[in-house]
């Protein structure tokens, strides 16, 4: 369930409920300044609606690993809150990951890339997963294409 679009992490981490309607997710994203807003998946509309049922306030970051109590203005105080929450979740992530017998070192940019593949190899435009993924230039996002073409290299190696 592509729930993240490719987003960074640190974009993921700011998102608020404010940021999301029943349909879409808007996000500026931190690195660019850019604007995406992005229509989710049926069952991430569901996951989303389930724990906005919870109480959850406009204000509230919609993944609660930063304090809406708290003020992140400062951006050195947002950057050493992020690179926290990062940390914790890519442990979180590795310790999933072994529990499930995945051998692969993963971070949670490893989504980011998984996403890019996963759209392209099921015929998204590649301008468009650019512009999800935020990339200023369509050449960073030619690197998962050429991922995709290496796949289908090796699909025609059946017929050696």
């Amino acid at each position: 369930m592509p729930l993240t679009q490719g987003l960074r992490i640190s974009d993921l981490l700011q998102l608020k409920w404010s940021n999301v309607t029943k349909t879409h997710v808007s996000v500026t994203m931190q690195k660019t300044s850019d604007v995406v807003s992005v229509k989710l998946p049926t069952r991430a509309q569901e996951v989303l609606q389930f724990y906005r049922n919870s109480g959850a306030r406009p204000s509230d970051f919609v993944f609660p690993m930063l304090r809406s109590d708290k003020d992140y203005s400062n951006p050195r105080a947002l950057f050493r809150a992020l690179s926290s929450a990062t940390a914790y979740a890519n442990k979180d992530l590795k310790s999933v990951a072994k529990r499930a017998g995945i051998e692969k070192s993963i971070s949670f940019h490893s989504s980011r890339h998984t996403f890019a593949t996963r759209a392209l190899a099921k015929g998204m435009p590649i301008e468009y997963v650019s512009k999800l993924l935020g990339h200023a230039s369509i050449k960073t996002t030619q690197i998962y294409a050429k991922i995709i073409n290496e796949k289908l290299d090796q699909a025609m190696d059946v017929f050696n």
